[in-house]
């Protein structure tokens, strides 16, 4: 039976967010505006009115905010909430609220409304952005891409919107939700709320139907070259473990295609790489886990006589307009249920098992290690510009074991050695740049006792608000290394027109398109030093692993942020 709590609140504004802070939201990130000046008030009245309150995260820059708080979930796993500046802060946050979103984040994305009222009632308008800033429809700004919208009406609904609003965030497939708060309903007096007591608790995820695992297990127990492909089933650190054991124990092949977590450990004996490529050619057996884009059609498919599965919370991706990858088999399910009943299952099917496909799988798995080794190996001998493979060598060589590495561009979690569950988190799949050094930042804070690496490139890091990034760095003192490869340009547009024309005037030109041209560059390296940090250029190959000590010094030792600039070819 659900406890009801007495809280001592006199404006919604209170009843609002103390119910945040006692449905489990301990961090506030904001990005404030005049409409939110009774939120100002109630923390202005906290030490007479002994509220609990989410801890407040100055952000000063909007996509900051949401993708900050996209890290510290990533980093603890427990709910974020974010508060912007009515329409022109929402229309900052669009792109952070759609990382958020393909990525199956789920975030309580607030923000002001423009005042109701041009007079009148306490919170009317009173400045003449009041009009310029009011939209008819606010949340339409982002409604394609959040799972639920609202406004709150009235402080008698304070407690249904909030718990309405999280379960729905929570519910999977997970993702963020909208609400908008007029600044005279948060100033309406409330005295006192009486609300249940306690942390919204998320529904329970769904259960693989108990016919669809059986022919999930039948397939891989029969197949000669079985392959379960992930992307993001790290998300959830628990299923490591069991995608480990079930490859291991079944002689099933697990390949990492575009990894965003750490899925599966890179040594495991039958890790087949990262190139989807081989295991359409080879694999009899497919099983996508929760993988948005398994293949590009038109540059690859499944062979015709593979049977191709697709599992996860919703395996065809029903957010995205068009997807049309094939399968035979699709489940809905949450993975570390499908795991947990496939392991099971299996175990019923184990004489069925072909015994020589382990050393098959094994010896392929090993042949993937020794080329990448290899080409670390002749990385480390080479000579000449810094490549970003080099970059990816040095940085294995320095990173501490506590190390959580949040890349966007340049970290590949195959060449940095050992790497736990929560160790890495790569670039999200909508590809919005300005994600990852804002999202480092969340991850620090929300654990403070890791060494937090962000490795972006020059692109991603000018994307990020970088003066925002490093004053928030340094006023909420969270030390971290920034890793930059500076390579003056936009690679992926120059490589996306070489890719669709491979013999067209860009691929013959001399110099690079204007349009993936980003020389010249700052000197990134003064962002850092401005706000109080440590920073350093590199341009030569035998200064890097000394300068990434440095930079991990200052972070380590003396509690300093650090940015290292690498130029890069």
């Amino acid at each position: 039976m659900a406890r009801t709590r007495r809280f001592a609140v006199e404006t919604v504004a209170e009843a609002y967010l103390a119910l945040l802070k006692n449905r489990g939201i301990d961090r506030l990130f904001v990005n404030a505006g005049t409409d939110f000046a009774p939120i100002v008030e109630a923390y202005a009245r906290r030490p007479a009115s002994g509220l609990d309150l989410p801890e407040i995260v100055v952000c000063a820059h909007e996509n900051l905010a949401v993708s900050m708080a996209h890290g510290a979930f990533l980093g603890d796993g427990r709910p974020q909430a974010v508060m912007l500046h009515t329409s022109v802060g929402t229309a900052n946050a669009v792109c952070g609220v759609l990382t958020a979103a393909r990525s199956r984040v789920p975030l309580l994305v607030t923000a002001g409304r423009t005042p109701l009222f041009e007079d009148g009632a306490p919170g009317a308008r009173d400045a003449g952005i009041h009009w310029a800033q009011e939209m008819y429809d606010q949340a339409g700004m982002l409604r394609e891409f959040v799972k639920w919208d609202y406004e709150l009406r009235d402080g008698v609904q304070v407690e249904t919107v909030v718990d309405r609003a999280l379960d729905v965030a929570h519910t999977q497939p997970a993702g963020p939700v909208y609400l908008t708060l007029p600044r005279e309903v948060l100033a309406r007096p409330a005295n006192g709320l009486d609300a249940r007591d306690g942390p919204v608790i998320a529904p329970a995820p769904a259960s693989p139907d108990p016919n669809a695992v059986d022919r999930l297990a039948d397939h891989l127990a029969a197949a000669r070259h079985p392959v379960i492909v992930t992307a993001s089933t790290g998300a959830d650190p628990q299923t490591a473990p069991l995608l480990d054991d079930l490859c291991r124990r079944f002689s099933i092949g697990v390949l990492e295609y575009k990894p965003r977590y750490v899925n599966v450990p890179s040594d495991h004996p039958l890790h087949l790489g990262y190139d989807i490529g081989p295991a359409l050619t080879e694999a009899d057996v497919l099983c996508f886990l929760d993988v948005d884009v398994p293949w590009t059609p038109g540059s690859a498919a499944p062979r015709d006589d593979a049977i191709v599965v697709q599992c996860g919370p919703d395996p065809h991706f029903g957010a995205y307009p068009i997807r049309g990858h094939r399968s035979d088999l699709s489940i809905t399910t949450d993975t570390r249920s499908l795991l947990t009943a496939l392991i099971s299952a299996l175990d019923d099917r184990t004489t069925t098992i072909d015994p020589d496909r382990r050393s098959r799988l094994a010896a392929t798995a090993r042949r993937n290690r020794e080329r990448r080794q290899e080409t670390l190996d002749t990385a480390a001998r080479s000579e000449g510009p810094i490549d970003k493979t080099f970059m990816n060598w040095a940085l294995a060589q320095v990173k501490p074991d506590d190390a959580v590495i949040v890349n966007e561009y340049w970290a590949r979690p195959e060449f940095l050695g050992p790497l736990e569950p929560g160790g890495f988190f790569g670039t999200p799949p909508a590809g919005g740049l300005g994600w990852g050094l804002p999202a480092a930042l969340g991850v620090r804070l929300a654990r403070p006792d890791r060494t937090v690496i962000a490795t972006v490139g020059d692109g991603s890091y000018m994307f990020a608000n970088p003066a925002a990034c490093h004053h928030a760095m340094q006023a909420h003192n969270l030390p971290l290394l920034t890793i930059i490869a500076t390579n003056d340009r936009w690679a992926a547009v120059q490589n996306s027109a070489l890719t669709m024309y491979p013999d067209g005037h860009a691929a013959s030109a001399d110099e690079i398109s204007a349009f993936a041209r980003l020389d010249p560059v700052p000197a990134f390296e003064k962002y850092a030093e401005a706000s109080g940090g440590f920073g350093e250029r590199v341009t030569e190959r035998a200064d890097l692993v000394p300068a990434l000590r440095r930079g991990l010094r200052a972070v380590r030792e003396d509690g300093r942020h650090a940015l290292i600039n690498v130029h890069c070819s």
